[in-house]
C-alpha cells in the first residue's frame, strides 16, 4: 500500500501507483513509488566508455536508445516501474513487487538484447543485478537506502550479458516458482560495501552461451581490507575526492579529529580502487603498536619475513614486479616518527607503490613545509605540491581550506 500524504499549496499531488501501471513517470504528473519489500533490477552497458571512444557518435546514440527501448519493454511487460530520473549514464533502475517478475524481465531483456542487430561494430552488452530488500525513498520519485545500494554493488562485479541475483532474491523466487528459473550458484563474494559476503547466483538466460570471467569482487584481487560491521552510508563526494587523490598521487594523508570517520573512509576508498591495484590493497592497523612494531607490521602485510636478506624496500619493489599496489596505514598519529622514514624509503624504491595514511595529527614527511591554524577542521589538512608524489586530505571536509593552506599547496 502506498501512503501518498497530502498535497500542500504549490505541491504536486502524487498519483497512487499500481504495479505495472506505468513504466516511466510522466512529466505531467508525479507518482508515489511503492515501498516496503521491493525487488530491484539495475542495469548498465558494459564497456560503454570504450565504445563511445571507438564507435561513431550516431551509431552509439542509436544503440543506446534502442537498448533503452528493449529494457523498457521487458520491464513494463512484467509489471515493473522505472523512476524517471534514477540511474546514471546508460543505466536503469526498475522495481518489482515480486522477485519472479524481475527475473522474467531480466531474462527477456537479455534475450532481446542478444537477438538485436546493432548499428555499432560490437554488440551492446548489458550487465544486470537483482536484489530484494526493504526500499526507502530519497524523495517521491527516487529510491534510496541499503537495498538499492547493495543491488548496485552486486551489478558492479558482473560482466556484460550476465544477470547476477542475490541470495535473498533467489530464495524468494524459488519459494514462489520452484524450478521455473535456472539459477547457478557462484558462491560467496565480498562486495565493495565491505559488509557481509553475498551468496551470488547467476540467472541462466536461454540462448546465452557466454562463458563469463570470474566475478570482479573483492575476493579476486589480493587484499587484506577488514570486514566492516556496518554499511557505509553517504559521503559519496568524499569517497570520490579521496579516491581521485589516491589514484593520482603516490602518497596521501587523510587527517582529522577522532571520530571523523577516517578509518571507514580509507577502507571504502581501498575497496573502490581495488581494480586499479592488481598487486593488492594491503591494510595495516597501527593503533596497537609502538614505533618499533611499524616495519614488522608492514612486512607482514606484504608477506616479507624479518629474516629476508634483501633490504625491505627492495624486497617490496621485487614483490610488486612493476604492478600498482596500495598500502593503507591506519592510525599513524602515535608512530609518525617511525612511519615517515619507512614510507619515504618504500616510495623511493618501489615506484609503483601508493600509500594512504590516516592520522589524527599532521604527519611531517618533509621538514621544509609546515601548516598551522587555530581551526581544527582546517589544521588537519596538509597540502604539498612541490615534492611530486605527496597530497593530503581533510577527513572532516566540512570547512573550506584557509588561504594559508592554499598557499602551501601552490608553493
Amino acid at each position: 500500500m502506498v501512503d501518498n500524504g497530502k498535497a500542500g499549496r504549490g505541491s504536486v499531488a502524487l498519483v497512487p501507483m499500481q504495479w505495472g501501471a506505468a513504466g516511466v513517470s510522466s512529466p505531467d504528473a508525479a507518482f508515489a513509488l511503492p515501498t516496503g519489500t521491493v525487488t530491484f533490477l539495475l542495469t548498465d552497458v558494459a564497456g560503454s566508455t570504450r565504445m563511445w571512444e571507438t564507435e561513431s557518435d550516431d551509431a552509439m546514440r542509436a544503440a543506446i536508445v534502442r537498448h533503452y527501448e528493449i529494457l523498457s519493454e521487458a520491464v513494463d511487460a512484467r509489471g515493473g516501474i522505472r523512476p524517471q530520473e534514477q540511474g546514471e549514464g546508460d543505466s536503469i533502475v526498475a522495481a518489482f513487487a515480486r522477485p519472479s517478475d524481475a527475473l522474467a524481465a531480466a531474462s527477456a531483456a537479455q534475450q532481446a538484447l542478444l537477438a538485436e542487430i546493432w548499428p555499432t561494430q560490437e554488440p551492446v552488452m548489458v550487465r544486470m543485478a537483482i536484489h530484494t530488500g526493504e526500499a526507502h525513498l530519497r524523495d517521491h520519485a527516487n529510491y534510496a537506502g541499503q537495498a538499492i545500494i547493495r543491488t548496485a554493488r552486486l551489478r558492479a562485479i558482473g560482466h556484460g550479458g550476465q544477470v547476477l541475483v542475490s541470495g535473498a532474491t533467489r530464495d524468494l523466487a524459488v519459494d514462489q516458482t520452484g524450478a521455473a528459473f535456472d539459477l547457478r550458484s557462484l558462491g560467496e563474494h565480498r562486495l565493495r560495501d565491505l559488509g557481509r559476503p553475498e551468496h551470488v547466483w547467476e540467472l541462466v538466460v536461454p540462448g546465452n552461451n557466454e562463458s563469463f570471467a570470474p566475478l570482479a569482487s573483492l575476493d579476486t584481487i589480493p587484499n587484506s581490507l577488514p570486514v566492516s560491521l556496518s554499511p557505509f552510508i553517504g559521503r559519496l563526494p568524499e569517497i570520490a575526492e579521496l579516491s581521485d587523490l589516491v589514484d593520482s598521487e603516490r602518497l596521501v594523508t587523510a587527517t582529522g579529529t577522532g571520530g571523523a570517520g577516517k578509518t571507514r573512509l580509507a577502507q571504502q576508498v581501498g575497496a573502490e580502487l581495488i581494480d586499479q591495484f592488481p598487486a593488492g590493497v594491503w591494510w595495516v592497523e597501527l593503533a596497537p603498536l609502538d614505533g618499533g612494531g611499524v616495519e614488522s607490521a608492514v612486512r607482514s602485510a606484504f608477506g616479507i619475513s624479518e629474516g629476508a636478506q634483501t633490504p625491505f624496500p627492495e624486497a617490496v619493489r621485487r614483490k610488486l614486479d612493476g604492478q600498482a599496489c596500495l598500502l593503507i596505514l591506519d592510525n599513524c598519529e602515535h608512530v609518525t616518527a617511525a612511519v615517515s622514514p619507512l614510507v619515504l624509503e618504500l616510495l623511493t624504491t618501489a615506484t609503483t607503490l601508493h600509500v594512504l595514511a590516516t592520522s589524527r595529527v599532521m604527519i611531517s614527511f618533509f621538514n621544509d613545509v609546515d601548516v598551522a591554524s587555530n581551526d581544527p577542521r582546517v589544521a588537519a589538512a596538509q597540502y604539498f605540491g612541490t615534492k611530486g608524489f605527496l597530497a593530503s586530505y581533510d577527513a572532516k571536509l566540512d570547512a573550506p581550506l584557509t588561504e594559508a593552506v592554499k598557499a602551501v599547496w601552490e608553493q
